[in-house]
């Protein structure tokens, strides 16, 4: 019987792998990649089955996409030290089908096992009215359409410097939740500039103290401004960021392919499609609003 291993995508599936242990056969292994941001629950099981010899903990380095690359890593390390055995990813971030697919056209066993999404019962002529009427809620709020164009007005300029930057990430994200900081600041700064920016707001009590005071209690607005501040890094229209939101919103955060369609439609699709490409890393992020 030939081993399995299955590699875990905690930042995607959370806690819900969990009773995997119990169905393990003597030769499986997994291992479960997660980051210092993990649930209270996973550090429970960590203890509880820190001896398993069956499970490995790979704490991962934090970031956009960080730990999926490092779980692509390890399965090419494993498919190269043991190509007879089977690959199960269990994830359902749909960025994983790449390599799935690579994998497979070389003859490895590897596929992906996804985990049941609860879809909602109402009917696409419903949604299309929900979607409709929020819409038109939105449009017809003058103190939302004041406050959108109070945010086109302040970051349609040029480039904003870090420390501004900071402050219009206050706006959309709590400061009490510095993974999120994290991600954000790698996102748009990269991997060192963001790391450096991420421990000078993490270690400066008062400066998270001032910046808490920013922060927008409409959901909507928080998201219009992040994606209004990632297109003002990237010296984009800035006053595009409102269509650019409603349609990342119109499917739930997920669906990058007809996410990607909406905006070739509403945006032109000759290539580079510039503004698609630059707020794709922060789709994810932005379902953390």
């Amino acid at each position: 019987m030939k081993r399995k291993y299955y590699l875990i995508d905690t930042e995607n599936v959370g806690d819900r792998w969990y009773k995997l242990i119990e169905k393990l056969g003597k030769k499986d292994r997994v291992i479960s990649f997660y980051t210092e941001y993990h649930s209270k629950r996973m550090e429970k099981c960590l203890f509880k089955q820190v001896h398993n010899q069956k499970i490995l903990w790979l704490e991962c380095a934090t970031g956009n996409n960080a730990l999926d690359y490092q779980l692509i890593g390890v399965l090419s390390y494993l498919v190269a030290k043991h190509p007879k055995s089977s690959f199960y990813i269990y994830s359902n971030d749909k960025d994983y089908k790449n390599t799935v697919d690579f994998w497979k056209s070389r003859g490895i066993d590897v596929s992906q096992k996804e985990f049941e999404v609860i879809k909602n019962k109402k009917t696409k002529k419903k949604k299309k009215k929900e979607k409709q009427n929020n819409s038109s809620e939105i449009a017809n709020n003058t103190a939302i359409v004041d406050e959108i164009a109070s945010i086109s007005q302040r970051l349609c300029q040029k480039k904003l410097s870090e420390a501004k930057c900071t402050e219009e990430i206050s706006r959309s994200f709590p400061v009490s939740d510095p993974a999120i900081w994290y991600q954000i600041y790698t996102a748009i700064f990269g991997q060192e500039k963001g790391r450096s920016l991420y421990h000078k707001f993490k270690s400066d009590v008062q400066m998270r103290e001032k910046l808490a005071k920013n922060y927008i209690q409409n959901k909507y607005l928080r998201g219009v401004n992040i994606v209004a501040l990632v297109l003002n890094q990237n010296n984009l229209d800035v006053k595009r960021a409102e269509d650019a939101y409603k349609i990342i919103i119109s499917h739930n955060y997920k669906n990058l392919n007809d996410i990607k369609s909406d905006f070739d439609e509403q945006f032109g699709k000759k290539p580079p499609q510039i503004y698609y490409s630059k707020l794709k890393p922060f789709i994810k992020i932005l379902n953390s609003i």
